[in-house]
């Protein structure tokens, strides 16, 4: 798997259905067992990645400076974006 691919199961413009199937999927990509650890940098470019892979309209993904720290802080990011909060 590529920093960009998502995990098995997801294609590019969909994703996990659920808050927990993400989680898993995040917690798979990243190899991470903590979704609360703060993520370091190359962590942070991999998630924005596959975000960026599935939500591919431009803007929809938070830089760098704005991106959540954690894998749980994707979740609720994916949830709220999602729910359009």
């Amino acid at each position: 798997m590529t920093a960009a691919t998502p995990p098995s199961g997801t294609k590019p413009g969909t994703g996990p259905e659920t808050e927990s199937e993400l989680r898993a999927g995040l917690t798979a990509l990243l190899q991470e067992s903590d979704p609360h650890r703060q993520l370091d940098s190359l962590e942070n470019v991999v998630v924005r990645a596959y975000f960026t892979r599935r939500i591919p309209e431009a803007g929809a993904v938070p830089g760098p400076a704005d991106a959540p720290k954690t894998i749980e802080g994707w979740v609720t990011w994916a949830v709220r974006r999602s729910s359009g909060s």
